[in-house]
């Protein structure tokens, strides 16, 4: 029987709850409430309430949540308790910064290689990654089982990029750059361009008198 798959909102709830409660943690805090993780994330505490209700989600009558419980019960549900093999496709700027972004450990994704066609950046040391050349990355993905991969590329790149990705077997590849990308059905493309969620921004907010 194969698991059940939720929708694109009930799971961006829950990693909504996750990211907040991690930082509670980080904060010292050991116990959370409903109504806390509905503050601390925007969502409704009704809605808060009914997740954790459907999951089974259980706390204690005048305490709360427990935050380990929590977060173990959200990596359960998300998949996240496992650490991800993660590939990077780019060391300039914003491979750079990714590099240095460390809240990915901490959610269980782990940037593993760092791959360039540049030959004056392959070999260099980034954020304690080798640089390897792009022409590695089929042999080294199929060692590693590597399914993920994170696209931070110049936009002329991209498809080229992507295509060898592909070709290497990756099964999810996330878009940092400006163009969309073109892939099999069997490999999911997420996009994150910031142009993008500009763009969607100013629509709502011009609709909505504040612009």
């Amino acid at each position: 029987m194969s698991e059940k798959i939720y929708s694109e909102r009930t799971i961006s709830r829950l990693s909504q709850y996750l990211k907040y409660i991690v930082h509670l943690k980080e904060d010292g805090k050991r116990t959370t409430t409903s109504k806390e993780i509905s503050r601390g994330t925007g969502v409704n505490s009704a809605e808060v309430r009914r997740d954790l209700v459907y999951f089974k989600i259980k706390g204690k009558r005048g305490v709360g949540f427990n935050i380990d419980d929590l977060i173990k019960s959200f990596n359960k549900i998300l998949g996240y308790n496992r650490f991800v093999r993660i590939a990077l496709i780019g060391a300039g700027n914003l491979g750079k910064a990714i590099l240095k972004y460390k809240m990915l450990e901490r959610f269980g994704f782990r940037i593993e290689d760092v791959f360039d066609n540049n030959k004056g950046v392959i070999g260099k040391v980034i954020s304690g990654h080798k640089v390897l050349s792009i022409n590695r990355i089929e042999d080294i993905f199929r060692k590693k089982n590597t399914e993920i991969s994170i696209l931070a590329v110049p936009p002329h790149s991209a498809q080229k990029a992507t295509d060898i990705l592909v070709k290497a077997g990756v099964k999810v590849v996330i878009n940092y750059t400006s163009v969309p990308v073109k892939a099999p059905a069997n490999v999911r493309i997420e996009t994150t361009d910031p142009i993008e969620k500009l763009l969607h921004t100013l629509y709502y907010l011009s609709r909505t008198g504040y612009a």
